[in-house]
């Protein structure tokens, strides 16, 4: 029987079932968008989290 994982609470420090992951998928595209992405639009990705929304009403 396998141990059900609430993973947005309990692998915040990286997976807790390792190779027996159902997300291993995700993991693999996480892994290949940070490996194809430089560090500066990483930071610009990043910063823009922190960004006030634009305003999408027409003046």
């Amino acid at each position: 029987m396998s141990r059900q994982v609430n993973c947005q609470e309990e692998c915040t420090n990286g997976c807790v079932l390792g190779d027996r992951c159902p997300h291993l998928e995700h993991l693999a595209k996480a892994r290949k968008f940070l490996a194809e992405t430089s560090i500066d639009k990483l930071i610009e990705i990043s910063d823009s989290r922190f960004l006030p929304p634009e305003s999408t009403s027409n003046k």
